[in-house]
């Protein structure tokens, strides 16, 4: 479902946030995995663990959908000596969860390999 939101945000030049999930132990992973990525069109992590482990996900989202969905402002930031590379900086940490009890934590990969430089803002 969102794989089409996020390839169209793309398409019109928005860079994506690589972002990793970590899910709190022993809850159905991939239910909660289908619940995250039912919430938002511009929001999808893989249904497959990540390096094995069950209770991570790794996914792409807009900065839009990381501030909707949990209060996370990002902004890009043009890396020092690397003229139209950019990278993602926190304006503000995240602010809240989805489904209290099912998120451990959310994170970003960088540099924003998914965001390959593109201009956006």
């Amino acid at each position: 479902m969102g794989e089409i939101a996020l390839n169209d945000a793309v398409r019109k030049g928005a860079p994506l946030v690589e972002i990793t999930v970590r899910f709190v132990d022993g809850i159905d992973y991939a239910k909660a995995t289908e619940q995250l990525n039912a919430l938002a069109d511009d929001f999808h992590l893989t249904p497959r663990p990540w390096y094995g482990d069950p209770q991570l996900r790794v996914g792409s989202a807009t900065k839009e959908a990381l501030e909707r969905l949990f209060g996370w402002r990002l902004k890009r930031v043009l890396l020092a000596g690397r003229s139209g590379v950019y990278c993602w900086g926190e304006v503000s940490p995240v602010q809240r969860l989805p489904f209290q009890g099912v998120i451990h934590s959310i994170s970003m990969s960088q540099p924003g390999a998914d965001d390959d430089g593109q201009w956006y803002e």
